[in-house]
């Protein structure tokens, strides 16, 4: 599984790459955490699973996050 978080240092990215960190450890499977730095884009952070945007602008609930991840689950 691959996940990406763009504005991965901003303060919702800091937090999403958290959550995203916490999960990623309980979940089995490979998975594979890309964190790119980009201050240019307007509703920082992005989340994508699998090349899929999931959020925008926000951080999704843990609760959200292991739901996309179970269900989006590729190696």
């Amino acid at each position: 599984m691959k996940i990406e978080i763009i504005g991965s240092n901003t303060i919702n990215g800091i937090k999403l790459r958290k959550r995203i960190i916490e999960i990623a450890n309980r979940v089995e499977g490979k998975i594979t955490i890309s964190l790119i730095e980009d201050y240019n884009q307007k509703e920082l952070p992005f989340l994508y699973i699998n090349n899929q945007l999931i959020s925008k602008g926000t951080v999704p609930h843990k609760k959200e996050i292991e739901k996309y991840l179970k269900n989006n689950y590729k190696e």
